[in-house]
């Protein structure tokens, strides 16, 4: 009788451990320089079908916004999961004990790969953590065919370069591809059975040199593009707020759209490669026990007052695409409340039920995943170059070094043409949010 007690509390323990699930995987994808341009987004001259499905099967944050108007700042900030005045460009370089999102979950049981641009990869790459990683394949380990480029030059005398396109219907000559495959190879050949996997891709597109095939390129209609054009009302710039203040591009109309039918179509090819990996992961069995990310590190300017780049605090480089495919989460919903890419650290710690570290400035934003009707953050910061800015849900302050201030009204300008610091309506509201941004980020350095 003794035996036949041992043997059945044996077998319950067997029997708990089946039933208890596995830790999730992560999929983590991250774009580059795209702005919400998407179908999903509402933007109805964008070709992104595989997205569209992923916001269908997901949640689309419509508030998700960048702490880095490039590309280093952005990346390190949520890889550390740190806001900018803790977290530098050049933060990791010089403190290499500071925790990432990779070493974490390494040392949280998790497998660990980190394919193409995830934090910032320098020849060197130092701004990757050796310890974060169990495999890390670097864009440069990547190499593509030569591909001719086409360049792009304003129409105005100085024929300054814009951009440059790629268009070719050989997959070897877009590194994306060579990025998907790799991944591929990864989840199939290399990873550890008996660990949950949290896997980063960084994509290429939309970054210049802009590539995409000739399909995808012809399956836009120039036509269908809206362009920016200033209202009669639209403030002048604030000196110091753009990268091409002094001397933006001069590009007619045909020259506009033929720039934005390359971005576009460049976002149509990052489109294919997204759904090659999460098709793998539903045909593997695998998506079910993943959740997938898909962000970008900023957005980006197609026009907007006459740019063409990032390097702004304004709405279209600060707000960024975040489609979460959580597998019990909700399903085609849009979640309104503001989130920031700090809060990605928390959140995946969240979901795979590990500890959050208590160092990181995030909050995790599983909660809206799970009910997207729920509120977010009360604002969103980033502070960068010249200036710093905090965006709530009507309204966004500006505050130069120089002093100087920009306000925008969210509920009547979206696009941020027409400044309100100077009405006098609006002080107590300015008032309000500069102490919002001294908290985020201590006093204002001035020059």
């Amino acid at each position: 009788m003794k035996v036949l007690k041992v043997f059945l509390l044996i077998a319950s323990v067997f029997s708990v451990m089946a039933a208890e699930p596995s830790k999730p995987n992560i999929l983590f994808i991250i774009a580059d320089d795209l702005a919400t341009r998407l179908k999903c987004y509402g933007d109805s001259a964008a070709i992104t079908p595989n997205l569209d499905r992923l916001a269908a099967e997901g949640v689309l944050f419509s508030g998700a916004y960048c702490q880095g108007a490039v590309c280093t700042p952005s990346r390190t900030s949520f890889m550390l999961g740190l806001n900018t005045r803790h977290a530098k460009t050049k933060h990791f370089i010089l403190n290499p004990d500071t925790m990432t999102m990779g070493r974490w979950f390494r040392e949280h049981g998790y497998n660990t790969a980190s394919i193409g641009k995830i934090d910032h990869d320098s020849p060197a790459d130092e701004y990757s953590d050796p310890k974060a990683w169990d495999l890390r394949v670097q864009r440069t380990e990547l190499n593509t065919t030569p591909l001719p480029l086409q360049e792009i030059r304003e129409t105005g005398p100085s024929n300054r370069l814009i951009n440059r396109l790629g268009i070719s219907d050989d997959p070897t000559t877009n590194s994306d591809s060579l990025r998907t495959e790799r991944m591929i190879k990864f989840l199939d050949t290399e990873r550890d059975p008996n660990k949950p996997f949290f896997a980063a891709i960084g994509y290429h597109a939309p970054h210049a040199p802009l590539y995409t095939s000739v399909s995808d390129f012809e399956a836009h209609d120039p036509t269908k593009f809206l362009l920016e054009k200033p209202p009669s009302n639209a403030s002048s710039i604030t000196k110091g707020s753009m990268l091409n203040e002094t001397n933006p591009f001069q590009v007619d109309e045909a020259q506009s759209r033929h720039l934005i039918k390359a971005y576009y179509a460049a976002v149509t090819t990052l489109d294919h490669e997204v759904g090659r990996l999460i098709e793998h992961l539903r045909t593997t069995g695998e998506l079910e026990n993943t959740i997938v990310v898909f962000t970008s590190d900023h957005g980006y300017h197609l026009g907007w007052r006459d740019q063409w780049h990032k390097h702004t605090l304004f709405e279209q480089v600060m707000r960024v695409p975040l489609i979460v495919r959580h597998p019990k989460g909700a399903k085609g919903e849009k979640a309104e409340g503001l989130v920031e890419l700090l809060d990605l650290f928390p959140s995946f710690c969240d979901y795979a039920e590990i500890p959050i570290p208590e160092t990181l400035d995030g909050k995790s934003f599983l909660p809206m995943v799970l009910n997207p009707k729920l509120e977010g953050k009360p604002a969103a910061f980033c502070e960068w170059g010249n200036g710093r800015t905090v965006r709530t849900q009507d309204w966004r302050l500006i505050l130069r070094t120089d002093g100087s201030m920009e306000l925008y009204d969210h509920r009547n300008d979206g696009t941020e043409y027409v400044n309100l610091i100077g009405d006098q309506e609006h002080q107590g509201i300015v008032e309000n949010l500069k102490k919002m941004l001294t908290r985020e980020f201590g006093p204002s350095k001035k020059h």
